[in-house]
């Protein structure tokens, strides 16, 4: 029997005014969440106090539907939002999203390793594909097929981290008595005619304290999870049920073992979260935020992501079988269109799935804190996660409600942290300073 004990994650997403998509329209919201710098620090700072891991950002450079009837989900540049966190918070973890679709390597290593060193070794990216036509009207109207966006993922993830890594330890010398500053031979320069974005570098600094960012994956395709399993130190699947995501997970698992790996990565899902007192508030709760949504939007949206005719959906009559995609051709989220096909499948109406279906298809949860507590401790015991990427159904006053009311059970249960052990975002996820050699990513020259 392993003698590793496991150890619990847990991390905020600053979902914009929260995973709802009625939460801007909740009592005490400010509906402009989506770009006040303030709303996202207060929140950040809950998860602090909460001994969380780490806030995370998703993004979308674009604004992505009709917006008369809904706000955007995040407006503001997330590493410019996490620069602003860093200097209000000392130990929270920063994760935010950036597409390899349409960045450069050498930019978007440059401005996660600026974080990372801003914030003391608390940085980390979130490594996506882009594919959905608002954004690609915003980068020249070209739709890069997915076996080309991933194929580019690939490569650019490692270019980034070459990168990353393009300062050796022992670069600065910084003797101010000789006037020596440093020892350009210890740069480590990337060959320009063996990668794919012919980088030479190197960045314009060196890294943190904790060597480089944590790189973080949330594909849930074929090609996104051997992305995953390839190169991410920890992944944001999408599960609505127990036994898919143990198979999700395994199948993760299993495949970075085949790439060489000895550490896996975590496997940290979303969890969309209603609490109250009760059972019975929280169901109120849900209730109440659910009478808030605009259920013909809501319609359209679900017909839009799934590619059918909005006028073949009947609100209160369930989704015909044959009208569900195939997994690996959903232009969105394949978890979200799992637990989307997962619900039609058990025969619940249009209007039942749009009330069960959140933050892209994330797992719901409604309790009282000891049965949201339950919940994580089933599935972490069950070794389906390693813990979870919480997002409260309304930021504003969910998050308080986590971190107040369920995170002390979960420590009176001895499955999370009592104080923080360290100061980097490795440090609070137990992943190794460097997961991959220097010299197995570029080849040791001077400038």
């Amino acid at each position: 029997m392993s003698s590793v004990i496991r150890t619990l994650h847990l991390g905020l997403n600053l979902h914009g005014a929260g995973g709802h998509s009625a939460a801007w329209r909740w009592p005490g919201t400010n509906p402009s969440a989506f770009f006040d710098i303030g709303h996202y620090v207060r929140a950040a700072k809950i998860a602090e106090r909460g001994l969380l891991d780490a806030v995370f950002l998703a993004d979308t450079p674009a604004v992505p539907f009709d917006i008369t009837r809904q706000p955007p989900l995040n407006g503001l540049e997330p590493t410019l939002v996490l620069s602003v966190i860093a200097r209000e918070t000392t130990r929270i973890g920063l994760i935010a999203t950036a597409s390899t679709t349409y960045n450069e390597p050498y930019n978007l290593a440059r401005r996660f390793q600026s974080l990372d060193v801003i914030s003391g070794g608390r940085a980390a990216w979130n490594a996506v594909t882009t594919s959905s036509p608002a954004t690609v009207a915003n980068f020249g109207g070209r739709q890069i097929g997915r076996e080309e966006r991933y194929k580019r993922a690939e490569e650019f993830v490692e270019a980034v981290r070459a990168l990353w890594l393009s300062w050796g330890d022992e670069t600065i010398i910084a003797d101010q008595a000789s006037g020596v500053y440093a020892n350009n031979d210890h740069f480590r320069l990337l060959d320009p005619n063996k990668n794919a974005f012919a980088i030479r570098g190197p960045l314009t600094h060196p890294g943190s304290r904790q060597g480089y960012p944590v790189i973080v994956q949330a594909g849930g395709s074929d090609p996104g999870v051997r992305l995953a399993a390839r190169s991410a130190d920890v992944v944001f699947s999408a599960a609505g049920d127990l036994t898919t995501a143990i198979r999700e997970s395994e199948r993760v698992r299993a495949l970075s073992r085949q790439f060489g790996r000895v550490a896996t990565p975590l496997i940290l899902p979303g969890l969309v979260t209603f609490i109250g007192d009760t059972q019975q508030e929280a169901q109120r709760r849900k209730k109440e935020i659910d009478a808030l949504l605009d259920l013909k939007r809501a319609m359209i949206a679900l017909a839009r992501d799934m590619e059918v005719p909005v006028e073949k959906l009947s609100l209160d009559q369930p989704i015909p079988e044959k009208l569900l995609p195939d997994p690996q051709n959903v232009p969105f989220s394949v978890g979200h269109h799992r637990t989307i096909e997962a619900l039609a499948r058990e025969g619940r109406t249009v209007r039942e799935i749009i009330g069960s279906v959140q933050a892209f298809g994330h797992r719901l949860v409604v309790g009282a804190p000891e049965q949201i507590a339950d919940s994580i401790e089933s599935w972490f015991r069950a070794g389906a996660v390693d813990g979870f990427n919480i997002i409260p159904d309304v930021l504003e006053d969910g998050a308080a409600s986590f971190v107040d009311h369920v995170v002390p059970i979960l420590q009176s249960r001895g499955l999370f942290r009592t104080e923080y052990q360290g100061e980097t975002l490795r440090e609070h996820l137990g992943i190794p300073h460097h997961g991959v050699p220097a010299d197995e990513l570029a080849t040791p020259s001077s400038v």
